[in-house]
């Protein structure tokens, strides 16, 4: 079977088709790196902004802590007529002086810890996240703890220090 006869136009038309097609292959590689640049940069700002959140709810979860060990050690101190005596100590939540004083005593399970943990460090550490209690005469207390932001009110990034 022999090809139909093409008039002029109609192979104009086929010409012209056939080089659409081949100049429409796609994006150039150019292209693609800006628009990969532009996606990593905006993933690299998203990224940035949820790790101030993340800071801002730990120094929340801080203070509510610090307020729950307030409140169990006048409990304690209701029961007891003294606060726990114990020297600077970081609260582990079980075994030190004074989880195992509030545990026992029922206030607690398991005593409040710092939301980023592990509970091992040193009281007043710049590097270190970790809550700790002293009291030498069972009359007052102090509880240190360590804020990452200033994001709560009244109190600015670092170590506070809260007593009955």
């Amino acid at each position: 079977m022999k090809a139909p006869k093409l008039n002029q136009y109609q192979r104009h038309m086929l010409a012209h088709k056939k080089k659409n097609v081949m100049s429409a292959g796609g994006f150039t590689i150019l292209e693609l790196l800006v628009v990969l640049a532009i996606i990593g940069m905006l993933a690299s700002f998203v990224f940035v902004q949820t790790g101030g959140f993340r800071s801002n709810s730990r120094d929340a979860n801080r203070e509510e802590s610090i307020k729950q060990l307030q409140n169990g050690l006048d409990l304690y101190h209701v029961t007891h007529l003294r606060y726990p005596i114990c020297s600077e100590v970081v609260i582990n939540g079980t075994t030190d002086c004074l989880s195992a004083a509030l545990v026992g005593d029922g206030a607690f399970n398991a005593a409040p810890t710092d939301p980023l943990g592990p509970v091992t460090g040193t009281c007043g550490d710049p590097g270190d996240y970790v809550f700790c209690y002293e009291s030498t005469d069972g009359v007052s207390y102090t509880i240190q703890y360590h804020l990452e932001t200033d994001t709560v009110l009244g109190k600015s990034a670092g170590w506070q220090t809260v007593g009955p």
